[in-house]
């Protein structure tokens, strides 16, 4: 499958991805809000995601590690908010921050970031704000077959 049949534009500001099933926030928060934003504010992002009913959804909330990494590609080409290269499907704008957050089952002060530039996913203190954003996901990942 490539990335034109794998990424639908529901134009509704969300992508559904065929191949794993989640649909995506178009825009992170950076595009949407033109700040960065910390662990905190990344979760107020997700509630007004839910609240608003962004796209007609309210199970919006941060993507785990596995989900996340479905949008890493070093094969694709995109660039961030300064034009700088970073691997996110061309079905995304351009222009959004490299770094987003993640959810992992951890608790206490670390929170995790995926880095589009690298594919590297590592800790990072939850009250610093630094340049991070946030990009919603909803809904349930396939599970990989082998056929």
């Amino acid at each position: 499958m490539n990335s034109a049949e794998r990424f639908i534009d529901n134009n509704n500001g969300t992508i559904t991805d065929q191949k794993t099933g989640l649909t995506w926030s178009k825009e992170d928060s950076w595009q949407s809000d033109a700040k960065w934003v910390s662990w905190d504010e990344a979760m107020d992002h997700i509630n007004h995601f839910r609240d608003i009913r962004f796209g007609g959804i309210t199970d919006w909330r941060l993507p785990a590690q596995d989900e996340v990494l479905s949008l890493y590609d070093p094969e694709a080409v995109n660039t961030d908010k300064y034009g700088k290269e970073i691997h996110l499907h061309a079905a995304f704008p351009s222009g959004p921050l490299s770094t987003i957050w993640i959810h992992e089952h951890f608790t206490g002060n670390e929170g995790y970031i995926l880095d589009f530039k690298t594919g590297e996913i590592r800790s990072l203190y939850k009250s610093k704000s630094g340049r991070m954003a946030v990009r919603p996901v909803f809904g349930t990942m396939k599970k990989e077959t082998n056929k």
